[in-house]
């Protein structure tokens, strides 16, 4: 049977609606992806900014310079997951932005920063440390602005995606997705993928609907080393991407899954990066659940 996605509505909210005090701290690139220099105890660790994860994770070496305590991780079986660590980073900072303590899983990630299919990074920060709070990405300023945990409504004071976390998979982490994207003016729900560094990319599901059956059978292909350790996409283009009313980019390079990308079994059309991301102000409120573009 197909699986088919719901796509929301994208919400229309009064155009001067206020925003909470946000605290800003430098948003910085590390090889084309979000990330931020963070202050643990004296120690200064560079963690990417991650929505497609709710567990933010270090690599074994920056936890051992830390002299943090390790725990290990159990599977369903009760038995500790090999290679699989946890550990609680107190004192955290990133800027003026304060954390009391973060958790952390820990792995060894050096083999694959060395055979770069990860960036040269310590690990991430995931959208699971900013719970209930909005999370702003500043691209093109160079900036990441974090509020204090929300305890009222926030009306989003644009047209506004809603965020949903969905399982990547059927056995996935829940990851960021938000409606309110177009291709080609069609609508399409979709991951915030800050780890990736593509434009889109459109999973199989959703290439029917969004009348991409002749893109979808393009044979060039571009290569993505941090995505699903490193694979090609085959390329094509779309006349437009959009979010609400407004044109992102037109035209704009468009990628499709090859087998070897993992797919979220239809439960979303596709994922937008950093490709797409990085020339815009993108703000995530995690206690509305909202999405909107500057």
């Amino acid at each position: 049977m197909k699986r088919s996605f719901l796509l929301l509505p994208l919400v229309l909210a009064p155009a001067f609606a206020a925003l909470p005090p946000l605290t800003d701290a430098k948003l910085l690139s590390c090889e084309g992806l979000p990330c931020v220099d963070v202050l643990a105890g004296s120690a200064h660790l560079k963690l990417g900014v991650d929505t497609g994860n709710p567990n933010s994770f270090l690599n074994l070496k920056a936890a051992q310079a830390l002299g943090l305590t390790l725990q290990p991780v159990n599977g369903r079986d009760g038995k500790p997951r090999p290679g699989v660590q946890t550990a609680i980073v107190p004192n955290v900072s990133i800027g003026p932005i304060k954390f009391d303590e973060l958790k952390f899983l820990v792995f060894d990630l050096s083999d694959a920063i060395e055979n770069g299919v990860f960036p040269r990074i310590d690990g991430t920060i995931a959208y699971g440390a900013f719970k209930d709070r909005i999370l702003q990405l500043d691209y093109p300023a160079g900036i990441l602005s974090v509020s204090q945990p929300l305890a009222a409504p926030v009306v989003c004071p644009a047209s506004c995606g809603d965020i949903s976390l969905i399982p990547f998979g059927r056995n996935g982490p829940p990851i960021v997705t938000s409606t309110g994207f177009t291709v080609n003016g069609k609508a399409i729900a979709v991951q915030i993928g800050t780890m990736f560094t593509g434009t889109l990319v459109v999973f199989p599901t959703a290439v029917e609907s969004l009348g991409l059956s002749a893109e979808s059978k393009s044979t060039k292909s571009h290569f993505f080393p941090f995505t699903d350790e490193g694979v090609d996409m085959f390329e094509s283009q779309a006349s437009q991407i959009g979010f609400g009313s407004k044109v992102l980019l037109a035209p704009s390079p468009l990628y499709f899954a090859v087998p070897k990308v993992h797919l979220p079994d239809g439960l979303f059309g596709g994922t937008v990066g950093a490709g797409l991301l990085s020339s815009h102000k993108s703000t995530l409120d995690f206690h509305d659940n909202k999405f909107w573009l500057d």
